[in-house]
C-alpha cells in the first residue's frame, strides 16, 4: 500500500524571503502544500510566485500573534497592543495573555473572508499558527464546521480532534505521533530524522491514514527577524525538504505526496 504524506510549508506569505524558500521548497523538494498568512504585507509578493508554481495547493494559517490583524483592533482588544498590533505568541505561551474565544472568532473569520478576496475563493483548509488553546481553537473549529472547512488533527480539550466531514480523507498528526515535534521544529528537521523513521511513516505504512507534517522552509530576512523567535530553524528545514537524499528516500519507500487540497472526496 501506498504511504500518502502532506508536507506542509506553513507561514506562507510572511516575508518576501520566507517565500522565495517556501516555493523552492516546493519546486525543489518535497513540499506538496502550504498555507499563507494572509493578514502579511508580503502575501500580494507570495500570490505572485504562484506563477513560478501553478500546482502549489495553498490553505489558510490563522495567524493570531505577528503583525497586524485584518479586523478593526477596536474590535479584538484581546489580541492586539496599544498601537494595533497583535500582542506576539510569547505572552500567549506564557499564560500572561489568554485567547479570548469572541475576539479570535471575530479576526479568524475575518482572514477567511480576506483569503477569499485575495484568491477569490474560500480556503479549503485551515489551520492555526503557533500560540494556541482551547479559546482559539475551539473558534477554529466552529469556523471550520460554518465554512465547511477542512482542519487536521489538533488539541482541543485534552486530546487530538478533527474535521469529521464526510467531506475530507482523515489526516494524522505527526504532532500527536512525536510529543517532541515541537522542539524538533524549533531546531529545524533533519534528514536524519526521516531516515530513521522517527515520524513512524514507514512502521505505520499500512495505517490507511494520511500523515501531515508542518515546516517551515524558508529564507530569513529582517522581518523574520524581527517578527519570529524561529530563525535559522528555517533555512535548516529548506536544505532538508531539498536534499536529494531525502527525496530518494520518498522515492524508494512508495510514498506519494499530496496536499491538503487532495483531501476532497
Amino acid at each position: 500500500m501506498v504511504k500518502k504524506v502532506i508536507i506542509n510549508a506553513d507561514d506562507f506569505g510572511m516575508s518576501e524571503a520566507f517565500n522565495y524558500g517556501a516555493i523552492k521548497a516546493y519546486n525543489e523538494g518535497i513540499v506538496s502544500s502550504t498555507s499563507i498568512m494572509i493578514n502579511q504585507e508580503a502575501v500580494p509578493h507570495a500570490v505572485s510566485l504562484l506563477k513560478q508554481a501553478p500546482g502549489l495547493y495553498v490553505g489558510l494559517h490563522v495567524n493570531l500573534t505577528t503583525g497586524s490583524p485584518v479586523s478593526d483592533p477596536a474590535e479584538i482588544p484581546n489580541l492586539v497592543n496599544p498601537d494595533g498590533s497583535f500582542i506576539g505568541s510569547a505572552k500567549f505561551k506564557t499564560h500572561e495573555a489568554i485567547f479570548s474565544y469572541k475576539d479570535v472568532y471575530t479576526e479568524t473569520e475575518a482572514q477567511i473572508q480576506k483569503f477569499r478576496q485575495v484568491f477569490g475563493f474560500y480556503p479549503s483548509h485551515i489551520e492555526p499558527h503557533s500560540a494556541m488553546d482551547d479559546n482559539s481553537i475551539g473558534a477554529l473549529i466552529a469556523l471550520a464546521n460554518k465554512y465547511q472547512l477542512h482542519y487536521g488533527e489538533v488539541p482541543y480539550q485534552g486530546h487530538f480532534v478533527q474535521s469529521s466531514s464526510e467531506k475530507y480523507w482523515q489526516v494524522e498528526s505527526v504532532l500527536r505521533l512525536d510529543p517532541d515535534y515541537m522542539n524538533l521544529l524549533n531546531r529545524g528537521v533533519g534528514v536524519s530524522d526521516f531516515i530513521s523513521d522517527r515520524f513512524g511513516v514507514i512502521k505505520n505504512h499500512d495505517n490507511g491514514l494520511i500523515t501531515e507534517f508542518h515546516f517551515h522552509p524558508g529564507y530569513v530576512d529582517q522581518y523574520v527577524l524581527q517578527h519570529s523567535g524561529l530563525t535559522l530553524a528555517r533555512t535548516k528545514d529548506l536544505a532538508t525538504l531539498c536534499s536529494n537524499t531525502l527525496k530518494g528516500w520518498i522515492q524508494d519507500n512508495d510514498i506519494q505526496l499530496v496536499s491538503f487540497g487532495d483531501l476532497k472526496k
